[in-house]
């Protein structure tokens, strides 16, 4: 059946137009548009806010959307450049002026049986004609636009034959179009730092951290994927982020005060690097298996709840403090993989119970509650050196490897 238009589009008009290819739907009892455009052509059509200048005069009436974050909108810029499968999410629009939508239509349906089809269906396909120099207001993806904007100038090629779904809803009203742009960002739920570590393939501190997982018989079995925490009755032992925690200090970064990115840079600009702390967290966790406490964890699973409730090993913070001695005998010990093993050894044989001497005072607070601020947990390390008969070298270092730690 040849499909054409209801309303063929009257080529003698005095206005210069675009037809472009939409379906209109409802949604949220008002009338949508749903539209692809290329990136190249992306930002001609939208209105976008901009960066806020210092002493500006805001006109609170004209306020629609929050002003521009370089930082973010340079970030979006980055990751179209550097991922060649990007994902960009639709960019919502709002028109203030009703739309010329001109569906398709079947044979000889009139405008009524055009009406009763849309109501049934809910959806009809069509042309949406746009004056060429309309600019609609940009309620979500405000940055991303801009991103794209740029990047069709200066770096076309990175964003040749790529096209973005928009999303256009007819509204003139300006409190409706502010109360739209709440609802958009309140019900877009930022993912947890767990599932980032999980997902991020990209970050290759969180693919050392996947394959630390995946690859330690045990912890494939006792590790959080998807929560920021263990829970109180789980079985598990630590989260998926308590593990990155532990290979950043492996590393010879704080954990609590560095970025991964920032690690996982050095990693993309010095892959031997990346081996060597690969091969230390393998050496780390083989040997943290056999900690007493572990140990009761791993055979007696239905109890590891109060274990964990009275041990410090088995929690974020005590890992982490390991983890960090950790660092020290694999980074600046510069032992052969026998040695350092018993030296490992002798770090997971201390105690590591909510009673000990070594953390009362440091990372154990009233009531055996685990403190973990960034002073606590430089006090407990510096108590398990003590312990062990280390020496901590107080001298500032510019490598990422020792126990002087990069922020």
């Amino acid at each position: 059946m040849n499909i054409t238009q209801a309303n063929p589009i009257n080529m003698g008009a005095p206005m210069a137009t675009i037809n472009v290819p939409a379906i209109k739907y409802k949604s949220g009892n008002r009338i949508w548009y749903a539209i692809t455009i290329s990136y190249k052509a992306l930002g001609k059509f939208i209105h976008t806010s901009s960066v806020k200048k210092k002493n500006q005069d805001i006109i609170k009436s004209e306020i629609k959307n929050r002003f521009l974050d370089p930082k973010h909108k340079n970030e979006i810029k980055d990751y179209i450049t550097s991922e060649p499968e990007f994902t960009i999410p639709p960019v919502t629009l709002v028109s203030f002026d009703e739309i010329d939508f001109r569906p398709y239509t079947f044979g000889e349906e009139n405008t009524e049986q055009l009406n009763q089809r849309f109501e049934a269906i809910g959806s009809m396909a069509g042309v949406m004609v746009l004056p060429i120099d309309y600019e609609f207001e940009c309620l979500d993806g405000n940055h991303r636009t801009v991103a794209i904007r740029e990047l069709a100038s200066e770096s076309s090629e990175a964003i040749a034959d790529s096209n973005i779904l928009l999303n256009i809803v007819f509204e003139n009203r300006p409190r409706k179009i502010r109360q739209d742009f709440v609802d958009v960002n309140k019900n877009a739920k930022q993912t947890s730092s767990s599932i980032n570590t999980l997902f991020n393939t990209r970050d290759r501190v969180s693919g050392l951290v996947v394959d630390m997982v995946e690859e330690v018989d045990y912890l494939s079995e006792t590790t959080e994927l998807l929560s920021t925490s263990v829970s109180k009755n789980s079985k598990d032992i630590y989260t998926i982020n308590n593990i990155k925690n532990a290979v950043m200090e492996l590393a010879g970064y704080n954990s609590q005060s560095t970025k991964s990115e920032k690690l996982s840079a050095i990693f993309s600009d010095n892959e031997e690097f990346e081996k060597i702390v690969k091969s230390r967290a393998e050496l780390f966790f083989e040997e943290l298996k056999f900690n007493t406490l572990i140990q009761k964890c791993l055979q007696e699973r239905d109890h590891t709840p109060e274990i964990r409730n009275g041990a410090i090993i088995t929690s974020g913070t005590g890992i982490i403090v390991a983890a960090r001695v950790g660092g020290y005998i694999l980074g600046e010990l510069s032992l052969e993989e026998g040695e350092a093993r018993t030296e490992l050894r002798k770090l997971f044989q201390i105690e590591w119970s909510r009673k000990s001497r070594l953390f009362i005072g440091n990372i154990i607070g009233s009531n055996e509650k685990i403190l973990n601020s960034r002073d606590a947990i430089s006090s407990a390390a510096n108590a398990v050196m003590v312990e062990l008969g280390y020496k901590k070298n107080e001298e500032p270092k510019n490598e990422g490897n020792t126990l002087n730690f990069q922020n």
